[in-house]
Parts: C-alpha cells; sequence; structure tokens
C-alpha cells in the first residue's frame, strides 16, 4: 500500500510569508521623489495658487505616518499587517512635502518675496524649516519602508530589526516636531497682515489676476488685504 505523500515544503527566505515586492517598490520611489524637486507647480484651480492646497498632503500624511511609526514600534507584532499601509502613507507624504516646497517657492518668487529681511523675513524661516523637513523625509520614509521589509524578511538578525525600529522613531519625532514648526511659521506670515489690519505682501497679482473680481487672485485677497 502507497505511503501518503508528504507535505511540500517551500524553501527559501520567505517561506510561510509574502514576498516583499511591495516593500521593494516603495524603496525604489523613495529616491525617484528626488526627481521631483525641480517640478514648481504654479496654480491648480482657476489661478488658486497650489501650495495652499498640496500641503495638505503633508500636514494631513506625516502625522500619521510618525504616530503609526511609534505605534509599530512599540508593537512589532503590528508590522506584518500595518507595515505597507503605513509606509505608503510615508512615501506618498515624501513625494506631497517636495511638491509643495516647490509650488511655495514659485509662489514666493511671484509675491517678490524672496529676500531674507522685511516683509520675506518671516517666508525665509518657513522656507527654510521645510527644506530641513524635505531631508528629514528623505530619511524617515526609507527608514520606516527598510524597517518594514527587515520585520517582514525572514532571517532578519534581531539587532537590525532594532536598530531600524529605533532610526525611524528618531526620525518620525524630528518630522513631527517640523511639519508642526513649518506650519506655524507659514500661518504666522500668512495671517500676520491681516491680523495686523494691513496687507502683509507686496507685488502684483497672480496669473489670471487683472482685476477684483472672482476668479482673480491677489496677494492681498489670498494673504490678508487691508481695508474695509
Amino acid at each position: 500500500m502507497a505511503s501518503e505523500p508528504s507535505a511540500v515544503k517551500v524553501p527559501g527566505a520567505f517561506a510561510g510569508r509574502p514576498r516583499p515586492r511591495a516593500e521593494l517598490v516603495l524603496l525604489v520611489l523613495c529616491p525617484l521623489c528626488l526627481a521631483l524637486i525641480p517640478i514648481h507647480i504654479g496654480s491648480i484651480y482657476e489661478g488658486l495658487p497650489a501650495h495652499p492646497l498640496l500641503l495638505h498632503i503633508p500636514v494631513m500624511g506625516i502625522p500619521i505616518a510618525t504616530v503609526g511609526a511609534l505605534a509599530l514600534a512599540v508593537r512589532p507584532a503590528w508590522i506584518d499587517r500595518w507595515g505597507v499601509p503605513l509606509a505608503i502613507v510615508a512615501v506618498v507624504s515624501l513625494a506631497g512635502t517636495v511638491l509643495t516646497i516647490g509650488a511655495g517657492e514659485w509662489l514666493r518668487a511671484r509675491l517678490g518675496l524672496t529676500g531674507d529681511f522685511g516683509p520675506g523675513a518671516l517666508i525665509a524661516r518657513h522656507a527654510h524649516a521645510a527644506d530641513i523637513l524635505r531631508v528629514l523625509m528623505f530619511a524617515f520614509a526609507p527608514a520606516l519602508v527598510l524597517t518594514v521589509l527587515a520585520h517582514r524578511t525572514e532571517g532578519t538578525r534581531r539587532e537590525l530589526r532594532i536598530a531600524g525600529r529605533v532610526a525611524t522613531v528618531a526620525l518620525a519625532i524630528a518630522c513631527a516636531y517640523f511639519v508642526f514648526h513649518v506650519g506655524d511659521l507659514g500661518a504666522r506670515a500668512v495671517w500676520a497682515g491681516r491680523v495686523n489690519g494691513h496687507g502683509g505682501f507686496p507685488g502684483g497679482g497672480l496669473p489670471g489676476a487683472g482685476g477684483s473680481g472672482p476668479g482673480n487672485v491677489t496677494p492681498q485677497s489670498l494673504f490678508g488685504g487691508g481695508g474695509g
């Protein structure tokens, strides 16, 4: 009587777990975000500047990614389920940060606020802090992806997994601080003129701003122009 066939064992490092294809794709996308740096999007909808619209991506995505990274560091068992979705949020936030900064540079130049003194001083601080945030995100996003990859790959040394979690937590805290700091400086720059009762920004209108109609956007209408 023939014996029953034994269970087939799957050899290799990924036996029992899905192959980490998503992590590898995300890891490749991180450096590709460098190609977005020269892109300066001016306006998106009816002449409205792209910067205040695009900034919602990092403002929402970075806190989610940083809080999630802290949670996964405390509970590594969650990485198998939530690691890849969180890494996607981090990479999208990285791309959004780069595009937002590019749009901000366009808007800053369009409004003539490129100096480090006078009306452009606060904008200069805002831009400098944003540049630091961009560098941190270029470190945080791949660090998170690598941490997820290390935990979802069989045979990875325990020390490497711990080191990845520690580095990711440190970068997450730095990104969380700077996204708040950048937003605070930007909000103060935008609302300073309105709170003081006068327009805070000189210069002409944005593309299509030929008059005072609803489709025409001027620095004063965007950033606190005075008048009754």
